[in-house]
């Protein structure tokens, strides 16, 4: 057997250069990896759907029972900050837009572990109504906002991402300031100004900003004080959602929204 390779040895060969190639490849071209990905799971959606399907139901079933109560508690807790934001910007004078809104369930199917923080992608698109720009949801919380639309699926960029930015407000002092993440799993509530003490608990929601985005959303709950930075006082916001465990979020539906020319 001298002078004969290894057919063992050979394979094994092949096989770590055909890994460290795909290594490379999709280092260096994130987005044709993006695309790949994309069309793959769009191939796959198929024969995948029954055990998608069985698996959305199981965990349906067992969050249902301990979910319920406390979903409901906070649905009524954001149609009454709704009811107190849409009565103030009244009185101060601000028009509001008709809007018919409405809520799109869709799944997460793909999270790329080197990006945990920073992107979801969903399985409803344009087909279903979503539209760049609007706000996902995860249990009665603003988890995100809808970075891309394809026909079938949707890319949303997360609260903790450090490309993200949203004005939000604290709503006990209607202190206006810009939530952005780290990349980390964290959220911070920056450019606060100096001598004000925020309590931990302050609920912070969204701020009315845009179209697309309706002031009243909850992001999250103070939760302390981060380190001064050029004379102003950041504060690390708790999500009251699970951004460990995203298996389903809600986005809003402009579809029936009329504005103006």
């Amino acid at each position: 057997m001298t002078g004969k390779l290894n057919p063992i040895l050979v394979n094994s060969l092949l096989a770590v250069f055909c890994g460290l190639m795909a290594i490379w490849f999709f280092h260096s071209f994130p987005e044709l990896t993006r695309s790949a990905a994309d069309s793959v799971n769009s191939a796959l959606s198929y024969p995948e759907l029954p055990a998608r399907e069985l698996r959305i139901l199981v965990q349906t079933a067992d969050n249902w029972v301990m979910e319920r109560r406390s979903l409901q508690d906070r649905a009524r807790a954001l149609e009454l900050e709704n009811i107190a934001l849409r009565t103030s910007l009244q009185r101060l004078g601000v028009s509001q837009p008709a809007s018919s809104l409405g809520l799109i369930g869709a799944s997460v199917t793909l999270r790329y572990p080197d990006a945990w923080w920073k992107e979801v992608r969903v399985n409803k698109g344009s087909g279903d109504g979503v539209v760049a720009g609007a706000p996902a949801m995860s249990d009665g919380f603003m988890i995100g906002r809808v970075s891309s639309v394809g026909p079938d699926y949707s890319w949303v960029e997360l609260v903790t991402s450090s490309t993200f930015l949203l004005a939000a407000v604290v709503v006990d002092t209607w202190d206006l300031g810009v939530i952005n993440g780290d990349d980390m799993g964290s959220i911070w509530l920056m450019y606060m100004p100096p001598g004000k003490e925020f309590t931990r608990g302050m609920l912070v929601s969204t701020a009315l900003v845009g179209d697309y985005l309706p002031p009243g959303i909850p992001v999250g709950m103070i939760w302390g004080p981060g380190e001064i930075r050029d004379g102003l006082t950041p504060y690390r916001v708790a999500s009251g959602a699970h951004l460990t465990q995203l298996y389903n979020v809600q986005i809003l539906s402009f579809a029936s929204q009329e504005r103006a020319p």
